[in-house]
């Protein structure tokens, strides 16, 4: 079956909320026109994963909006990071743009109720839509960032090997570990 957007929400939202799982509702609470509380509503929550784990996929999923090969960089929010994966079926059916911020998680599905090939010229219609509303909706807050947790290290990698980079490896990027899992140094570029 298809995964639909309020599950995808659900997803990343677990992750930006630091592994703990909310399930998604449509409402938090309904009033009486006297101002008592009607109905509330009753999410479940569960931990699905360690904040230190949450906090690498964080940084992960900011690449496709602030990395140099980004699929969805039309999707950054000045001052704000941004966490973000665009996605295509088969036969272009659906698109996807499924990410958040510190504030909000959001994810937008473009397509037709029956499975028909979608056809645009340009950005993903998804991620347009997702930018254009996740931008109001931030306008005026404070700047923000993902902070990094005491259980995750970063390290200069070698792009060529996947190992840490030595002085001598000129293709390298940034890249974030759980506490004792980076990889051994790299042995391509050693020094002759």
């Amino acid at each position: 079956g298809r995964i639909s957007p309020l599950e995808f929400a659900g997803a990343y939202g677990t992750i930006a909320n630091d592994g703990i799982y909310i399930e998604p509702t449509f409402y938090t609470r309904v009033d009486s026109s006297s101002g008592e509380v009607f109905m509330k509503s009753r999410q479940k929550k569960r931990n699905v994963f360690s904040k230190d784990v949450a906090c690498v996929l964080k940084h992960l999923l900011i690449q496709p909006v602030k990395g140099e090969n980004g699929t969805a960089t039309y999707c950054s929010i000045s001052g704000i990071d941004v966490a973000a994966k665009t996605g295509t079926t088969n036969e272009n059916y659906d698109r996807w743009l499924c990410g958040f911020t510190p504030y909000y998680t959001s994810v937008c599905w473009y397509g037709f109720d029956t499975s028909e090939s979608i056809e645009y010229g340009g950005k993903n219609p998804a991620g347009l839509i997702w930018s254009s509303i996740m931008n109001k909706i931030h306008y005026n807050l404070p700047n923000k960032n993902f902070e990094l947790t005491s259980g995750v290290e970063t390290a200069i990698v070698c792009n060529d090997s996947g190992k840490l980079a030595t002085p001598n490896c000129k293709n390298t990027y940034k890249e974030y570990f759980l506490s004792g899992t980076k990889p051994e140094r790299c042995t391509m570029h050693s020094s002759k």
